[in-house]
């Protein structure tokens, strides 16, 4: 792992451990724990693509980090999933959809729609991220894939240094 890659890694983990705390307290507007959640993917990406420096500065780039994941056995491996192909390759493609609806959180990329940041639309603004419910909260909590996703996160966020 280069320098730039552990740093990129050091504060995708530090987003991913906010989002963890502020994803346990049902007060706090959902806005802000998926503002980190989408910084912690962004920057893992980031860590990725900085292992041929330089890159350019962008907001997307994870849902392609986790497609190129899907052929990385040493991430495979390290995840507990050695010979599983099939479960892993099931895993990161039912995760790209997700990954794609947290990728699109960024304000840059969600233009006009909603995003946990600025209140939308852009010219007229009628939302503010901490009054707007956000679907993609929902299917995070309460279902399987995205609870799955999470886990993914989280896991490869732990053994990271390995494959990167």
């Amino acid at each position: 792992m280069t320098e730039y890659q552990r740093l990129f890694l050091v504060q995708a983990r530090s987003d991913f451990a906010v989002f963890e705390l502020l994803r346990r307290d049902p007060n706090l507007p959902r806005c802000h724990a998926l503002h980190y959640l989408q910084m912690s993917t962004e920057l893992l990406a980031k860590a990725h693509a900085w292992r041929n420096p330089p890159r350019p500065y962008t907001h997307s780039g994870f849902v392609s980090f986790l497609r190129s994941l899907s052929t990385n056995r040493d991430a495979q491996d390290r995840l507990g999933l050695k010979g599983k192909n099939d479960n892993w390759m099931q895993w990161i493609r039912k995760s790209a959809s997700v990954a794609a609806r947290i990728e699109a959180l960024a304000p840059s990329l969600a233009g006009d729609a909603p995003n946990p940041e600025y209140p939308w639309p852009r010219a007229a603004p009628q939302a503010a991220p901490a009054e707007y419910s956000f679907p993609i909260w929902q299917e995070l909590q309460e279902t399987v894939g995205g609870r799955k996703f999470l886990d993914l996160i989280a896991r490869l966020l732990l053994a990271a240094d390995a494959f990167l």
